[in-house]
Order: structure tokens, then sequence, then C-alpha cells
């Protein structure tokens, strides 16, 4: 340490600066450049990709990919890192966005498909309740009319409704198959029945369009089958009616035969043919989409909605078959399919040209297949124009039929009277059909029911997909639909009353003297018909020929015309009370009902208000605070006009006859009359009660007792003890 060797040490140090500053100033040129700046890219791309929207994120990672970073060591490894996180968070984010965009259509979609159903279940309701009027009635008019040209117009408007029915029917079961609810209920059946009503079902419109219809069944075909005959028939019929509907000149030719599957089975080959406009090759994809008919430009005059062949596709489709397809352009086409059923009678279904002439022959007089006088039916309805449908289909059978329009009046009489049968229909208000039926099982349990053990059949126009079997499940005896058909109801009558009760018709003329009981129409209702038509061109808020028009004869216009009446104080006063309630369910039921009673009469302005509140209410229901606002406005004075009816109608329908003969009852002799009533209902001895009403009825009962006396007879007759100890 002395001071050369001091003087060299300072001076190597020198050196070694002079030489290392240099390389750590160009090792930390060279480390910024290969470390620190591509961190620094790095961390800001991510800083950049994380503050961006999720819908800009894609953008980012372009340019976190797109970054100059390519070196191979820990630098390169950590930007490849980051990118493939980017790349996963970002389609993490798209996979996200798309699951919330599905969920979102599916809610769209499942409201929209719920909307749907409703839709449906309303408008099956708003079609069929109307239809079954139509037909019921016109039945009525085919059973009994003598006149060749009434009978051909009833005719006509049978083929019309049936036309009609057949669309909604269409559109429901386009419902159904979308919603997987579509189900094949195999049963036993004839062939040559099937056969049968096919022929009957198109040999009309094809006669009318001047068509020959050939009808071809192999003779050795099996007599009966195991299937789904319903299904089978309607997929047979829809092509049968295609083939009409695009046919002008020619024929139509069905043929049906079998190929031997096994000892149990057959596969049934059917075949449609035609001479008609035939497809074009570019239009065969239409042909079994819904809602699209072929070459709609040439063949706009015929109707149809587009979904008969789409129906008929799934329904094969369900069936395990498939519909083949020919066709020649200008020449025709043929439809062919091969369905499996299975064999329940070997026996050859024979010769049915025979069957066939008599069907070409035009339509089969009705002619009814049993009486049974001694049983006891029971139907109920909260539209008294069903109740009259229902009892003059059943009156040739000479079944005692009571009637009741609510399911609390229903169970009044079955707690006092025994039924053999009872017909209950489903959509009520207050009291629905099925809550009406548990009550009657609860009765049941606990003595109340003297009709314990009777069958009961929902009767109801909702076909919507599914209802059939809730009904079973609920526990009721089998389903009627609306508009009912005359056979089925008849034949459902003669399967369910017990066989004792049966008759065989008889051949004698059926009693004419009959009184207003049947439902059709008072002993004296011809001779005031021809009073009521004058009568009732004089009030403009009635529309005569719109009522006798929907209901077919003065007769029966009367009969309607009195149910009318008679149901406006209590109707007024059910409706007045749900609306003060705010009780929509049941306020849009009433005003339903009021709506299509309205119009059956020709009181169109009453009917249109009361569709307007109908709607109203249906979305009230759902909570629509403009709906209600709308309800509250209109409703006063729609109870108003109704109200006003009682008053226009009753000096109408009490001038049948000119004078009341009948003896006038004094105050004393009334009063003892209504004591005795009381004393019977108080025992609930209603017979008793019905038989002093009876008594009471044969005279002309004081002016100032007449409104108290007529509120005593209604409730009597509804079987209300509460109301009618508080009147007595």
């Amino acid at each position: 340490m002395n001071r050369s060797g001091v003087a060299f040490d300072i001076k190597l140090i020198m050196l070694l600066m002079n030489t290392a500053i240099p390389c750590i100033a160009l090792g930390n040129v060279f480390a910024h450049r290969r470390l620190v700046q591509p961190i620094v890219v790095m961390s800001q791309a991510i800083r950049d990709f994380c503050d961006v929207p999720q819908e800009e994120k894609a953008e980012q990672l372009m340019v976190i990919e797109s970054l100059p970073i390519h070196s191979r060591n820990e630098i390169g490894e950590l930007y490849r890192a980051l990118n493939e996180m980017a790349t996963n968070i970002t389609n993490f984010v798209e996979e996200q966005r798309e699951k919330d965009r599905l969920q979102a259509e599916l809610v769209v979609a499942q409201k929209t498909s719920e909307n749907k159903s409703n839709f449906l279940s309303s408008v099956s309701h708003e079609l069929r309740t109307p239809i079954n009027a139509v037909l019921g009635l016109d039945e009525m008019i085919l059973r009994e009319s003598t006149d060749a040209t009434i009978t051909e117009y009833a005719v006509d408007i049978q083929n019309a409704g049936k036309s009609l029915l057949g669309l909604v029917n269409d559109i429901l079961d386009s419902s159904k198959l979308d919603e997987g609810k579509m189900e094949l209920i195999p049963t036993e059946y004839e062939l040559s029945s099937a056969v049968n009503d096919l022929v009957n079902m198109i040999s009309v419109k094809a006669e009318d369009k001047g068509l020959a219809l050939h009808v071809n069944v192999d003779e050795y075909t099996p007599y009966i089958l195991y299937g789904d005959e319903v299904r089978l028939k309607q997929v047979i019929l829809n092509i049968l009616t295609n083939a009409v509907k695009y046919t002008e000149e020619g024929s139509v030719t069905m043929d049906i035969g079998y190929e031997k599957v096994d000892d149990s089975s057959v596969n049934l080959l059917v075949s449609v043919t035609d001479t008609g406009i035939g497809i074009r090759e570019e239009d065969m994809d239409k042909l079994f989409r819904r809602f699209e008919r072929i070459e709609e430009s040439r063949n706009k005059n015929i109707e149809g909605t587009g979904l008969g062949m789409n129906i008929v596709q799934r329904l094969l489709a369900l069936m395990g078959s498939e519909l083949g397809v020919e066709s020649v352009y200008g020449e025709g086409s043929r439809f062919s399919f091969a369905v499996r059923q299975q064999v329940v009678r070997w026996d050859p279904i024979g010769n049915l040209t025979e069957a066939y002439q008599k069907a070409l022959a035009g339509k089969e007089e009705y002619e009814v297949s049993f009486i049974a006088p001694e049983a006891k039916v029971l139907v109920v309805d909260d539209t008294p124009l069903n109740l009259t449908v229902v009892k003059g289909l059943l009156k040739d059978t000479r079944i005692q039929i009571t009637t009741a329009e609510s399911g609390r009046e229903a169970l009044g009489l079955v707690e006092n009277e025994r039924f053999d049968l009872i017909f209950l229909d489903h959509r009520m208000p207050e009291m629905d059909g099925v809550e009406t039926f548990h009550v009657m099982e609860r009765m049941t349990e606990s003595g109340q029911n003297q009709s314990a053990g009777a069958p009961v059949v929902a009767l109801t126009a909702n076909a919507v997909s599914g209802s059939r079997e809730a009904f079973l499940k609920e526990g009721f005896t089998d389903y009627l639909s609306k508009p009912i058909d005359s056979r089925k109801l008849e034949k459902m009558v003669w399967e369910y009353l017990p066989d004792e009760l049966l008759q065989e018709p008889v051949s004698a003329e059926p009693e004419s003297s009959q009184s207003g009981e049947d439902g059709i129409a008072p002993p004296d209702a011809a001779s005031s018909g021809s009073k009521l038509g004058a009568a009732l061109r004089g009030i403009t808020s009635i529309d005569y020929d719109t009522a006798l028009q929907n209901c077919g004869t003065e007769e029966l216009l009367v009969s309607v015309l009195s149910d009318y009446l008679e149901a406006i104080p209590d109707k007024h006063k059910a409706i007045a009370d749900y609306f003060k309630k705010k009780d929509y369910q049941n306020y849009t039921i009433l005003v339903h009902a009021l709506k299509s009673s309205s119009r059956l009469i020709g009181a169109t302005q009453l009917s249109e208000d009361a569709a307007h509140l109908e709607a109203c209410g249906d979305r009230a229901k759902e909570g629509d605070a403009a709906a209600m606002q709308e309800i509250a406005e209109k409703t006063p004075a729609l109870l108003k006009l109704y109200r006003s009816y009682y008053d226009k109608l009753t000096p109408l329908l009490s001038s049948g006859q000119d004078t009341d003969l009948r003896p006038e009852l004094g105050i004393e002799e009334l009063q003892e009359g209504l004591s005795a009533i009381r004393e019977f209902v108080d025992a609930f001895d209603f017979d008793s009660a019905d038989g002093v009403m009876t008594m009471l009825l044969d005279y002309r009962i004081p002016a100032e007792e007449a409104e108290r006396f007529e509120e005593i007879r209604r409730k009597l007759s509804a079987v209300d003890r509460e109301a009618l100890l508080g009147l007595l």
C-alpha cells in the first residue's frame, strides 16, 4: 500500500470503469429492448383488453395477437400464455353472450307457445260453442222437417258447419303436433264402417263439383282391425278433400287393400288417385309446408288453410309410415301410404258396393236407436241454448231430462234426486265442471249424493291438446266434445244407461202433444210466433231477421227468447256483483255467455258491447290497468242496456194468450200455499214443495205478489234452499 501501488490501483479501477460502464449501458439497452419493453407492451395490451366493452373484446384480441413478440425465451412463453388467456376469455364471453341470447329467445318462445296455447283454448271454446248450436239445431231441423226445401237448406248448413269444424280441428291438431301432445289412441274398429264414414263425408263435395267418386276395397281385407281409427280416417279424409279441391273434372278414386305381415297384423294399403291439375316437380316441397298452397294464383278460389297435407305427413310419421306422392302435371296425382294395423278378426270385409251405393243415395233418415222413458239424465251447462240442443237431440229417446245452469244448482239436484247419467259442462262461472264433480265425490263419501255411482261425462267446447286425458285423470267416466255429434251422444247414452232402462224404439209416431218440457217450444209457440215477428220488428235494438236466421223458426225463437228473458234478472245481478268485486275471471265468463246469447236473439249492439268487454276482461285478468279502466267505464252502460231487454221482451212473450183464463188466487190462499212450501223446504221435502207450486200455478197470482212469486218459483226450480227460506 505505497504511493505507487495506490496509483496503480486507481489507474486499474479507471480502466475497468471505462470498459464496464459502456458494457453495462449496452446491457441495459439490450435488456430494455428484449425484456422490459415487451412486458410493458403486453401489460398495456392486457389493460386495454380489460377496459374495452364486451362487444369490442374480439377486436382487442386481434391487437394482442398482432404484437411484435417473437422470442422463444420466458418472455415469449409469457406472451403466448397471455394471448391464450385473452383468447379463452373472449371465447367464454362470446359463449355467454350466445347463451344469454338463446336463453332470451327461449323465454320469448316459451311465452309465445304459452300464449298460443291460451289463444287456441279460447278459440276452441269461442268457435265450437256456436258451431255446437248451429249443427245441433240443424240436426233437429233435419229430423223434424217434412218440407223438402227446408231440408235441402238444412243439409247445406250441415255441410258448411262441418267444413268450418274441419278447419278448426286442423288448426288445433297442428298445435298438438307442434307441442308433441298428439297421441295415438288405438281401438277396435270395423273397416267397413270407417269406409262408409269417409264416403258420407266426401261424396257430397265430389257431387257438388260433378266428380265421379270411385271406391275400391279388396273384399278379402280383414273385417275388424285394431288401431287409431280416428286418426286414420282423418289422414284419408284430408287426402280425399285435397283431391276433390284440386280436381275440376273427371274422378277421384280411393283404393284400399292389404298385405299380411304376420299372423296378427297387416299393412293397410291406401291410395287416392285424382284426375286433377297435378303438381309441378318444383312445387313438391310446398306440398307439406304449413300455410302454403300449390299454384295459389291459379287456385285462388280454392278455400283452405294449407294445413291438411302437413298434418297428414306428421300423423303418418306418428303411425310409423310416410306419404308417397306420384304426379304428372296437368294429368293428376296419386297419394298412397301403408300403415300397420293389428287384426282382431280375419273374416273378409266382403263386397262394399251395396253399402257404397246406399251412401251415394243420400243421407239416411234419422231413426232413434232406443227409447228409455224411465231413465233420468241430468245435463248441466251455463248456456241455456246448449241445454235446448241436448234436449232436442235426445227428445225421441223419451228420456227424462233435467237441466241445470250452474254447478251449485246441479249439486242441489243430485242431493235430492237419483240420476242415471250426468253430462257436466266444464267452463261455468263460480264453480266449473271439475270443481262440481269433485264436490259430488265428497258428497258421495258423506252419503249426501243420491246419484252416487252414476256415470259423469265431461261436456266441453275446449278441445285443446290433452283435454280428454285431463278429464279422465280427474275421474270423469268419459268425455264428449262440442259441437255435439248426435250419434255419438246417443251412443254414449246407450252405453252408460243401465240395460234395464233401455227399450227397443216403437214404430208408432211419437206423441205430438209434448209440452214445453221437451225444451223446443211451448204448445202455443206457433200462435205466438206470427205475432212475435211483427212485434220484434218494431224494436230497433233487435234485428229480427238475424234472430230468425239464428234460430231457424219462430217457434224455436219463442223458446230461446223465453230462456233469455228468464235469465236476465239473475245474470244481470251476477255480472254486477262480479263487476263490483273486480272478479275478472267470472265477470269475463258471464260476459262471454251474454255475448253469445244476445247475438242469438238479434241483440247485435248488446252482443258487440259484451264482446268488447270480454276482451277487456281477458286482459284485466293479466293485470292490464287500461282494460280495468275500460271495464269500469263501460260496464254500467252494458248492464243498463241488458236490463232494458227485460222491459222490452216481457210484454211480448206474455202476450201469447190474449186473456189469462185462470181464476185469480186470493192473498190469503196464496199465503197459505207459500207457508206450506216453506214448511216443506225447511224439511228438505222439495217434491212436496213442487207439488204445491204446481197447484198454485193453476191460478193467476195477485199483481202485487207476482214478482215475489216468480222469484220463489225460480229459486224452487233451482233448489236454492237458503234463498227460498229468505223469500218465504
